[in-house]
């Protein structure tokens, strides 16, 4: 007697389907919005930090008439060298005599350190604050870090167009070495810092806490030393608006007031 075998082909339901797919859309939306809240939360992050500092700074001033690292008295035992008390925290001060050179914007962590303003163990040598010119400055080590990666903190000052002078907090990455400024320079070629963060993310920061524009204001962004590399738009007509254009290219430097008055 001859058997006849038949094989039943099975295969996925619409349903089935459906919800593989309902899902995997889950899944994606899960990991955006992840991704999405990790970015909110480095820039609410920089911006608590740049009030943190902001805070630090008043609270030294209430206390010694003086701006950290800008003080010319050793408020305690960490202090590497003298300010010029100019009421100005200078990347680097440009003292004619080798002895009264400081590099203010890094001696100002000793200062608030000693006060307790600030909890960090950074390796502040001589070798960083006395020379000429300061070498290149690693995030963390030598300066505060951030919570974004490879991010830190420096101080510098600002000249502005109406001749006043500007204390600010500035959140970069690796600086470039020799060279006495971070900012303060009409040429991105001879600023000091480098950047670390997109410009979309610059125009967040500033639109939340200032004015949303790149050149004025308590909040400023500046380019980066690479040429090319924007962070602010160029050309008439596109003063102070920041390059969006440029995706999540780090291009930014920014800049934080912490004036007393300000």
């Amino acid at each position: 007697m001859k058997k006849t075998f038949s094989s039943k082909k099975s295969a996925f339901s619409l349903i089935e389907l459906s919800i593989v797919l309902i899902i995997i859309g889950l899944l994606i939306a899960g990991i955006t919005g992840g991704a999405s809240l990790i970015k909110s939360s480095e820039l609410r992050s920089i911006m608590g930090e740049a009030r943190g500092y902001a805070v630090a700074v008043n609270s030294f001033f209430t206390q010694y008439d003086r701006y950290p690292g800008d003080s010319e008295i050793a408020v305690g035992g960490s202090s590497k060298c003298n300010g010029d008390r100019d009421n100005t925290i200078e990347f680097h001060n440009t003292q004619t005599e080798a002895s009264s050179k400081c590099a203010e914007g890094i001696e100002a962590w000793n200062d608030l350190k000693d006060i307790g303003a600030i909890d960090l163990a950074l390796t502040l040598g001589d070798d960083q604050v006395k020379q000429d010119n300061v070498p290149a400055l690693t995030p963390v080590t030598h300066i505060p870090g951030s919570k974004i990666k490879g991010a830190g903190w420096a101080f510098d000052y600002l000249s502005t167009a109406d001749s006043s002078l500007h204390n600010v907090v500035v959140l970069t990455g690796t600086t470039v070495g020799n060279v006495t400024n971070l900012i303060n320079h009409a040429t991105p070629a001879n600023r000091g810092a480098s950047g670390i963060v997109a410009p979309g993310d610059a125009l967040s920061i500033d639109s939340k806490i200032d004015d949303g524009v790149a050149n004025s204001g308590n909040v400023k962004g500046w380019d980066r030393v690479a040429t090319g590399d924007l962070c602010r738009k160029s050309g008439s007509g596109n003063e102070g608006k920041y390059h969006i254009e440029a995706g999540s290219k780090k291009n930014c430097v920014l800049s934080f007031r912490v004036d007393v008055s300000s």
